[in-house]
């Protein structure tokens, strides 16, 4: 089993500590785990994306969140979110980046571009019906026009069933309305390059919250349905305490990747079991039997001992599961 998280030193360089809530004021690494015991314990494997690499500046200032899978040639694919260094007060300017390497460990190959990026694509991007901030602005650490950041990021890379490439990632249609972008994308051998991007989805709930974060995407081969899993959260304005703000794993289905997509559950998106978690990952599932195998972190609403850490897998039982594979 493969884990790629967000890591950050504990320190700075002048050994002072690094607070939790100082971690966006730095820049992130992707750091590689595996584990052979089903997520019991990890090894870890070194750095595997580091800021810096895209010769157009896309990921300058920092890397959040991606994922990655094997590419058609042999080689692994890393998506990742760049993000640009543009001043002090636009420090989550975002972009849609995809890289290489000849194995799972690291990203060699780093790319020459962005495949999406709202600096340079904002026409293309809100004609489609996407929300971004003023031009002027994208980026801006106080938020978008009163509701949180800029969200373009956290690029999910998935098959469909021909066997062609598609990332979908975390996007909004309005400043505090949240939606999932997605492109499908060429394989060559300059590397990864976006063929066409979508028109946003919106999903069934999306009026709960106002923010669907690091999508993920799953083929269900009990159900034959497609599993969407989003971390959502209900944050109004950037700088509200996170003491206010709910975080939750919601989950939907579609018999395929072009949509509709509908709550998972009859009661509803929500995933019970997950407090305190964000960001997670489907390690297994079966929908005929109503279980789910989820790996994920604890946010810093789980406490200062388990914050920003990852406990075991956790087994969650779906007791009402809607649609065709109840």
């Amino acid at each position: 089993m493969h884990l790629y998280c967000l890591a950050l030193s504990r320190t700075d360089f002048d050994g002072s500590a690094i607070l939790p809530r100082q971690r966006n004021d730095h820049s992130f690494h992707i750091r590689h785990f595996r584990s052979a015991d089903n997520g019991l314990s990890w090894r870890d494997q070194g750095v595997a994306i580091q800021p810096g690499g895209a010769s157009d500046g896309a990921d300058a200032f920092n890397v959040w969140s991606g994922s990655v899978i094997m590419g058609k040639t042999g080689q692994t694919l890393f998506g990742y979110t760049g993000v640009r260094n543009i001043s002090p007060a636009r420090t989550f300017l975002q972009t849609i980046c995809v890289g290489a390497g000849p194995t799972p460990d690291a990203m060699t190959t780093v790319p020459a571009a962005a495949i999406s990026c709202p600096l340079r694509d904002y026409d293309q991007i809100t004609r489609l019906g996407f929300y971004l901030g003023p031009l002027d602005r994208l980026g801006d650490r106080a938020g978008e026009e009163g509701g949180p950041i800029m969200a373009w990021r956290d690029p999910f890379l998935v098959r469909d069933h021909n066997d062609e490439l598609n990332a979908f990632w975390s996007a909004k249609i309005g400043p505090t309305r949240p939606a999932i972008a997605r492109a499908r994308l060429t394989e060559g051998p300059a590397g990864v390059s976006m063929t066409e991007l979508l028109p946003p989805i919106e999903l069934p709930d999306a009026a709960e919250y106002t923010q669907s974060e690091v999508p993920k995407l799953y083929h269900d081969k009990a159900s034959d349905l497609w599993l969407l899993l989003v971390s959502a959260c209900n944050r109004q304005y950037e700088g509200q305490p996170d003491s206010e703000v709910e975080f939750q794993q919601r989950l939907y289905t579609s018999t395929s990747l072009d949509g509709q997509w509908e709550s998972a559950l009859v009661s509803g998106s929500v995933l019970t079991g997950l407090d305190g978690m964000f960001g997670c990952s489907l390690v297994d599932h079966d929908l005929v039997a109503g279980t789910l195998s989820v790996l994920g972190p604890f946010t810093e609403q789980a406490g200062p001992e388990k914050q920003l850490s990852f406990p075991p897998v956790r087994n969650i039982s779906l007791t009402s599961v809607s649609g065709p594979a109840a």
